[in-house]
């Protein structure tokens, strides 16, 4: 998915992986599905403030950027007009088809008896 960002969701892993294509040499972000989806949600909630300098905007947001034997970044750096142009989409609901189904938003189910179950 391209809005602002590129966005691609691995399934097989529950990995998301998310990058600038403007700015391709900076790599993707590597995400495990749960923090996607929270992070998604406090973009949404306008809860999620990025690093700004001048018009770079730097997010950092992988958790999973040193899993596997190709490590990648934990953040990405972009520019004003795409974060804008992303968060635009992530409110419009754009994104919605990537998401930890679970309550809780980590992949695991709801603690029974618990504030989610």
């Amino acid at each position: 998915m391209y809005e602002g960002l590129e966005v691609e969701y691995q399934p097989r892993g529950q990995v998301v992986y998310v990058r600038d294509p403007i700015d391709a040499s900076h790599g993707f972000v590597r995400l495990s599905l749960g923090r996607w989806s929270r992070f998604v949600g406090a973009v949404k909630a306008g809860r999620f403030v990025p690093q700004r300098e001048g018009e770079e905007i730097t997010v950092t947001i992988g958790d999973l950027w040193n899993a596997g034997i190709v490590t990648s970044s934990p953040f990405l750096v972009t520019s004003e007009h795409t974060w804008g142009l992303f968060v635009k989409a992530v409110q419009a609901g754009a994104f919605d088809v990537i998401g930890d189904p679970t309550p809780t938003g980590t992949g695991e189910p709801a603690t029974p008896g618990g504030p989610d179950g």
